[in-house]
This record gives structure tokens, sequence and C-alpha cells, in this order.
């Protein structure tokens, strides 16, 4: 999959902003609700075979209701919270050679608003 190509199409349909990061690295700003807007990071790893979907929510630090991000898991269908180099972060991950085109579609916009929604909670602002 050119998935640096998806994200680019994708970015031009939701009248988002695109950037390339390299070959298997690239960033859609979605915009959302509010006038508020989610930086959305698609990165394809080849060695493994897998896409990933991912967005920062804020820094990871001890006053973070973890247990609320739990049940959320829970709730979501593709995206999972994480922590990555002390940033709490939304991601999805999925098989490269399955994953179609709509079900990236559903990935980048479930993983937007969910990390989007956590960053309001836990910050009140609007920063990544």
């Amino acid at each position: 999959m050119e998935l640096n190509n998806f994200m680019k199409s994708y970015a031009e349909e939701i009248k988002g902003n695109f950037s390339e990061y390299d070959d298997q690295r690239s960033v859609i700003v979605v915009p959302l609700e509010m006038e508020r807007q989610q930086a959305v990071v698609g990165e394809i790893d080849l060695e493994n075979n897998l896409i990933s979907i991912s967005s920062k929510v804020c820094v990871a630090e001890d006053n973070i209701k973890y247990k609320d991000l739990l049940v959320e898991n829970h709730k979501s269908t593709f995206g999972k919270f994480t922590i990555v180099n002390d940033f709490l972060k939304v991601e999805s991950r999925s098989p490269a050679d399955i994953t179609s085109n709509e079900m990236l579609k559903c990935a980048i916009q479930e993983v937007a608003k969910l990390a989007d929604k956590w960053e309001l909670n836990i910050t009140g602002r609007d920063i990544f």
C-alpha cells in the first residue's frame, strides 16, 4: 500500500492539511467540530507489514485518570490509548495487506476524535 498517497488523497477529501515526513510516514491535520483540529500520523512498518495511525493527546503525567482511559479503550473500535516517549497517544495498528481504504478512513477519524476529546478533557486546550 502507498500509505502517503492515501493520506494525501484523504486530506484533500476532508479538507485537511497533509505533510510527508519521509517514504513511510506522513501527517494529516484533521478538521473537527468546534473549529478544533487534530494532527494524525500515518506510518507504515514495512518490516512487520503494519500500518499505524496515531495522534498525541498530551504529556503522560501522574494526574491523568488512566482507569478512565482503559474504560474508553473498551468502547473504541480502532483507537487505543498508549504511552510513547512520555506522550499519551491514541493509536490504531493494522496489517497493511488486509486494511482497506475505508478502514483507514474510519481509523483516522476515530483516532483524531478520541485524541481530541481527551486532549480537551485533560488539558482544556487544542495543543496537537
